[in-house]
Formats: C-alpha cells, structure tokens, sequence
C-alpha cells in the first residue's frame, strides 16, 4: 500500500515513461525511415554503376563499326547513319534511364496526338527500314491523350526498334485504334512463351537476348515502368518464328 504522497509521485513517474516511450518510438520510426531511404539511394546507385558497365559495352559496338569504316575508307551513307542512330538511342537510354529515377520532377502532362508521335519516330527510322528492306505501313486514324510527349516517344521508339531489330524479313504494320490503342505488330522472329511472363524484369533478355549479344534487357524494363507511371498500360503477345504484337493502351485514367 502506498501513501496518497507516493501515489502522486508515481503517476509523475508514469506519465514521463509514456512520453519517453513515445520519443523513442518516434526516433525508432525515422531511423527506419532513413535506413529505408539510405538502401533505397544504395539501390539506385549500384543499378546505375551497372548500367553504365553495359551501356560501355554496348556503345562500343557502334563506335567500332564507324571506326573500322574510317580506317578502310568505305564510308557508306546509310550505314554511317544507322550506326549515328544507334549510338544517339543508347545515349538517349542512358539519359532516361537516370531520369527515370526521379520521373515525377520531370513530367510535363499535355493533349497530343498519338499519330504524329509515331511517325516522328518512324521518319527517324527510315534508313533502317531501307537496310533492312522492311515494309511499315501505319493507318490514318488518330487519336488525342494526355500524356508527357518526351517520354511516350521514348516508349514508341523503343518498341518500333525492337521490331525492326527482331524482324528480319516482312513488314510492321501500326494501326492506331478508335478504343484508343496502338498495336504494333511485325513478322520477326517472336518471343518463346516461357518468355513472356518475364520480359518486362529488369535484366531479362531471355532467348532473344542470347542472339543479339547486344540485348540490355533494360528497354521493354523501362517502357513497363514509364507507361505505368503515365497511368497507360502494355501487353504482348507473340509466337516464335511468325512474329510479335505490341498493344499500347491509352485507356485508363488513373496516373500512377
């Protein structure tokens, strides 16, 4: 039993134990907070240092090829352009993917057309088509969204390289459609299916990617997390050896 003097005493006693508790459940919680933050910034530093590992590699090839044209003098117009493409879209990879990290300071939301995005981006393509003597046809339809344009050509001209890439022979066909999707379908050399379910990982460059020794597995990685973050979405569908369907949809409206 206690006196009424000690009774006081230890409801000061109590009431101080609660606050400390508090102070250091809230000192607790930004610790956690700043580990969180710290393994977040580790996290993105080590993708970075090994992307530019690979982006070193991968530029290099280009860079040989024009060099070794300069050293035998067979300068030749279109492949000095291809391989100028080439070199400019790893570039441009590399800037996005550092980008990419912090997407929302650098977003600009506006009504575009999908239509003249697409043809941008096949007019800067156009010597690849001619090397490889590939037919592109796109329809006449168009449709407006709102979206960030620098990031959405970034996308298309992700995916309309990857089938000029992956097509050896035969056509691509873009269709723009009044449902507000964008299909883009070639005759190259398809996705196995054990593929598929994998194809938008970071790194995964599966069969394909075991062809074309140059495959980063960073590109299909990249469009995934852009579209999502834009509020859009991608599926794909292919068969190996008939070719390979790429459905953009610009139907939802929650941006992410």
């Amino acid at each position: 039993m206690l006196c009424e003097e000690e009774v006081h005493t230890l409801s000061s006693i109590a009431t101080l134990s609660s606050h400390e508790r508090m102070y250091q459940q809230l000192i607790k919680k930004q610790q956690l907070h700043q580990e969180k933050m710290q393994a977040q910034l580790n996290e993105d530093a080590n993708d970075i240092q090994d992307y530019y590992a690979m982006w070193a590699h991968q530029i290099k090839v280009p860079l040989s090829v024009l060099d070794l044209m300069n050293q035998t003098g067979t300068i030749e117009k279109y492949e000095t352009s291809n391989q100028l493409l080439v070199v400019n879209q790893y570039l441009d990879m590399m800037l996005q993917f550092i980008r990419l990290k912090n997407f929302n300071q650098d977003i600009a939301y506006q009504d575009m057309s999908v239509q003249k995005s697409l043809r941008s981006v096949i007019k800067d393509y156009k010597y690849w088509f001619i090397h490889k003597d590939l037919a592109v046809s796109i329809n006449e339809f168009d449709f407006s969204v709102v979206s960030d344009a620098k990031w959405l050509r970034f996308v298309f001209e992700q995916v309309i390289f990857n089938a000029i890439k992956y097509t050896p022979q035969g056509k691509i066909n873009i269709i723009c459609q009044n449902d507000n999707q964008v299909i883009i379908k070639d005759t190259g050399i398809g996705i196995a299916q054990n593929d598929l379910p994998m194809i938008f990982n970071q790194g995964y460059t599966g069969f394909n990617g075991r062809i074309n020794s140059n495959a980063s597995g960073l590109g299909l990685y990249m469009v995934k997390r852009i579209l999502n973050n834009l509020g859009h979405d991608i599926t794909i569908q292919s068969e190996v050896n008939v070719g390979t369907t790429v459905i953009i949809n610009f139907q939802q409206t929650v941006i992410k």
